[in-house]
């Protein structure tokens, strides 16, 4: 019987500790946050506090994963000198980069996000009169909240490779 090399996964906690964790805690919270937002703007769409709301809280989580994004992709670019950090592993947590109980809980905050949101704007589309406004539709962009939120958690504290032919230069060849 032969059994197939197997490549010893990154040694990381099996469950997130201090700040690992409030990370992953955050982007429950965040995604729990716009459930609640879309649970009371839904029902109530054409009322303009339920609209305000849905704005509200939809602006300030894509604020946020808009600079948790360009923070960890900043993170990234230094830790890509000595390791291969490809960007789903950053902004998907593909591979080895985190530990299955990490990516289990943060691509599902994403994937409710996203399918959230989606149902909301369509919710809110519907049964839309001349000069009403959709403003479920800014939910569309709590999505960039998790990415943020993977990117943020895999840039601080994912496992990745060592880089591939670290020593290899750029040259200056022209492409004819």
């Amino acid at each position: 019987m032969s059994t197939m090399p197997t490549t010893p996964e990154p040694e990381q906690p099996a469950t997130p500790t201090g700040w690992s964790a409030a990370l992953v805690r955050a982007d429950v919270v965040g995604t729990l946050l716009f459930l609640a937002a879309l649970a009371v703007a839904v029902p109530l769409r054409a009322e303009r506090v339920a609209q305000v709301l849905i704005g509200v809280v939809s602006l300030a989580l894509f604020a946020v994963g808009v600079a948790t994004s360009l923070w960890s992709y900043v993170s990234a670019l230094d830790r890509s000198r000595t390791e291969e950090v490809g960007v789903a592993n950053l902004y998907l947590l593909t591979g080895p980069t985190a530990p299955k109980p990490v990516k289990r809980t943060m691509t599902i905050a994403l994937v409710v996000q996203v399918v959230a949101a989606l149902v909301g704007a369509s919710v809110g589309v519907a049964g839309l009169e001349g000069d009403q406004v959709n403003a479920l539709a800014f939910g569309i962009l709590v999505p960039m909240f998790g990415i943020g939120m993977n990117g943020m958690w895999a840039a601080r504290y994912g496992s990745y490779g060592p880089r591939v032919a670290a020593g290899s230069k750029p040259t200056n060849r022209r492409i004819e």
